[in-house]
């Protein structure tokens, strides 16, 4: 059974519906102080955890869905202005200079979880997750936006009976359709699409490919280990289906199921870094500088690379062909 309380972004998601379930309440609460601090701060918070969702769930493996310092001073910012706005009256607050801060700060802070949503996409082979991207993240960071341009338009006075209503039923039917399809139609949809879930959590799924489809392996492995079409620069996963002449869709479900790859860059950077490592540990090549060997891998820039370099080898290119016995040569050249 699988426990959703042992995943970050499961966690982030369960506040961020609370936090729209305080944005629905909100403008019916009136009289009871406490409460509509809470509801207050509770429904500024949004934003910032929209943004903290799309990172923990779509960033790629290399990030290891780490929230970093930005993440938690968006949320404390979003915070102080809930708190800030509940103490204040609606006439000094409109208008103001918080009042532009709070529509900089809550603008800003969606951009950012839409950027997250769609950096990754071409990259990402998991299907579910990208319906997820699609579906559930295009729509609550474009209702967001709805909410922002409501706030500028309106300020932050009272917002017409008929937007409030309006705001319950998208949020309802938005939450009944993600609860239909996440708990009913695909139960594994959500825990499918998080890579920071480990193997007792989630079984291998690779599965024995098809006639059909071990004849499309086996010109995608003829491609990579005899043709070296990895070494393409900026190869993407439409210009390789191109190449092979295999649907794209499929393509991606072909290294997602059957080669145990959740992103198309890490499935390029097992060659390309095993290609660099070959050449950095060649003594014959001990005159070719790194940059020219990332580049001939494929690799656009040196930073690139010494990234997939070190995240595969725990080491970067230049500690590596040191401790392949070439870094005592007076011919060794990096750069």
């Amino acid at each position: 059974m699988f426990e959703y309380r042992q995943v970050l972004t499961a966690k982030i998601l369960s506040l961020m519906l609370l936090s729209a379930a305080c944005y629905i309440v909100q403008p019916f609460v009136h009289d009871l102080f406490y409460l509509q601090l809470f509801l207050g701060v509770g429904a500024m918070a949004n934003p910032a955890l929209f943004w903290m969702f799309a990172a923990t769930l779509f960033q790629m493996g290399e990030s290891n869905h780490k929230l970093h310092i930005g993440h938690y001073i968006g949320l404390a910012i979003c915070i102080v202005l809930g708190i800030y706005q509940c103490i204040q009256s609606p006439a000094d607050i409109e208008g103001s200079f918080i009042h532009g801060i709070s529509l900089v700060s809550t603008s800003t802070l969606t951009v950012l979880g839409l950027f997250d949503i769609f950096r990754n996409w071409q990259s990402d082979l998991v299907e579910c997750r990208r319906f997820l991207r699609l579906g559930l993240s295009v729509t609550s960071g474009a209702f967001l936006l709805f909410i922002v341009v409501n706030e500028f338009i309106y300020g932050h006075g009272e917002f017409p009976a008929f937007l409030n209503y309006i705001n319950i039923t998208v949020i309802s039917i938005f939450a009944m359709t993600f609860g239909y399809n996440i708990l009913v139609s695909d139960s594994n949809i959500l825990i499918e699409s998080i890579d920071e879930l480990t193997p007792e959590l989630v079984k291998d799924k690779i599965s024995k490919p098809s006639l059909a489809d071990s004849q499309w392996l086996d010109k995608l492995t003829y491609a990579m280990e005899e043709e070296f079409y990895y070494r393409q620069v900026d190869l993407t996963i439409k210009s390789l289906s191109d190449y092979l002449i295999v649907p794209e869709h499929q393509l991606r479900r072909l290294i997602n199921q059957h080669l145990g790859y959740r992103n198309f860059n890490d499935y390029l950077n097992r060659y390309r870094v095993r290609d660099a490592a070959q050449r950095l540990s060649d003594p014959k090549l001990i005159r070719i500088p790194i940059l020219t060997i990332a580049i001939e891998s494929g690799y656009a820039s040196l930073t690139t690379f010494n990234k997939a370099f070190k995240t595969l080898k725990t080491m970067t290119p230049s500690e590596f062909r040191k401790i392949s016995g070439l870094g005592g040569s007076n011919e060794l050249t990096d750069f």
